[in-house]
């Protein structure tokens, strides 16, 4: 079922259920108000003649005050009065033809209809000449009854006119108002996976749908980002295969080009296994950062970061001693996460392997780990030459050394760090130190109690 469709059958019960409504409303009022006029003219006037019957008495003047009244026409153009008493009509003037109320009380004064439905009766009791009576002072309200049926009749053909106009206007004012909607939708789909660079026009008005454009246009600019940046992944990911590949394959077609000595095929095979191994740890990196990518939660346990740091440190202590450098390790208090321990343990020990290879012999590496604002903050500096200023906003791009092109490693590591740190809810940043050397801060929630 379409909106359009939807709307209009919306639109159509709350039309259908005002008009029920106010024509029931209507109606009722109408019909009272022409009631309560005759009924307190006729009331008024039965009970003033039985006031005066009740001093008269049986009698030539009684039957001539009854008479009279049945005379009368200002409350319409037939009348019939009677004095009842104990079901023995004491007397009876006006339209004889004319029906009879449908039952008369002696108790209290009230209005009753005729028994064909064309009289209106007013019933007072009084006493007459000692004896319980009942004044029937009956008009012909067959005028009234009429305008009522007209405007009952009137209404139960033009409600449903007015629903039927209203249900179509309703109809033409949702396909308008749907226009802009279907118009979207037909851009949005003529844009080719191919050709992301493309936008929707919000238009003038700052409706809904001007606020619906605006976030799909966010939407496929994000897309847009992403499929470049998968594009441009692949891209590098292939030129960085491409080089070690190629040496792999040199080498071993040299190697095989003669007959060589033992040691020359041993050297061939050192060379190769080398290459092999930086081949499959970027395969290796290269398969984590799109699972990274792909995971939207993790398998969390509560991580003591301490703890974590100085578990590393003492794993790295052979290669730092081997440069040689100088590792401390400030840790005072436990400094707790909700995280993916291997994904911690990656991170940091990405963070130290990148200070090792960077700072000079001699050198001094610092980690520590605080809680401080709700947060974990993880602080690793060197005493290396830093990062130039320019590559400092392109340091966690994959496959981006800059510099360190001379150095071992694929430009990986960066960037496996700021997706872990992504992952766990925080910020990773790099900053030179004003006496030299560079400062990463990573910032993550604290664990809750």
């Amino acid at each position: 079922m379409t909106i359009r469709l939807r709307l209009t059958i919306y639109w159509a019960a709350i039309i259908a259920a005002i008009l029920l409504i106010a024509g029931i409303s209507a109606f009722l009022l109408f019909e009272r108000q022409q009631w309560s006029a005759i009924d307190g003219a006729l009331m008024e006037e039965a009970d003033t003649s039985a006031a005066s019957l009740s001093r008269l008495g049986p009698g030539e003047a009684a039957d001539a005050l009854v008479q009279r009244l049945s005379e009368e026409r200002d409350l319409g153009p037939r009348r019939r009065v009677r004095i009842v008493s104990d079901d023995r009509v004491i007397a009876d003037f006006g339209d004889r033809n004319s029906e009879l109320p449908k039952a008369a009380s002696f108790q209290i004064a009230s209005m009753s209809d005729g028994a064909v439905g064309v009289f209106r009766f007013a019933i007072v009791p009084f006493q007459f000449g000692g004896m319980r009576a009942v004044l029937e002072d009956g008009v012909d309200a067959s005028a009234i009854r009429s305008s009522i049926a007209r405007l009952r009749t009137s209404l139960f053909l033009i409600l449903p006119l007015i629903l039927i106009v209203a249900v179509s206007g309703g109809y033409l004012i949702a396909g308008r108002a749907l226009v802009p909607i279907i118009t979207l939708a037909d851009e949005l789909a003529r844009i080719e996976p191919r050709d992301l660079s493309r936008r929707l026009e919000p238009g003038q008005a700052n409706d809904e749908v001007a606020r619906l454009t605006r976030a799909i246009n966010a939407l496929l600019e994000r897309v847009e980002r992403a499929s470049n940046t998968e594009r441009r992944f692949a891209t590098d990911a292939a030129h960085e295969l491409r080089t070690p590949l190629a040496v792999l394959r040199t080498g071993l077609e040299v190697a095989l080009s003669r007959e060589r000595t033992q040691s020359e095929y041993a050297e061939a095979l050192v060379a190769a296994s080398d290459e092999v191994v930086a081949l499959c740890t970027m395969a290796d990196q290269l398969l984590t950062l799109s699972r990274l990518d792909q995971e939207a939660s993790l398998e969390r346990e509560r991580v003591d970061l301490g703890v974590l740091m100085s578990e590393v440190a003492g794993a790295l202590e052979p290669l730092v001693q081997s440069k040689p450098l100088t590792l401390a390790v400030n840790v005072n208090e436990a400094v707790v996460v909700e995280g993916n321990l291997l994904h911690l343990k990656r991170l940091v020990i990405n963070l130290i392997d990148n200070a090792i290879k960077f700072t000079p012999a001699y050198g001094k590496i610092e980690i520590g780990a605080e809680a401080r604002d709700g947060h974990a903050r993880l602080r690793i500096t060197d005493s290396g030459p830093g990062i130039p200023a320019e590559e400092l906003p392109l340091i966690f791009d994959r496959f981006f050394r800059g510099r360190a092109r001379a150095e071992s490693g694929n430009g990986l590591g960066l960037s496996l760090c700021r997706e872990i740190v992504r992952l766990h809810g925080g910020e990773i940043t790099a900053t030179n130190r004003d006496g030299g050397g560079c400062e990463f801060n990573v910032t993550l929630p604290l664990a809750t109690s």
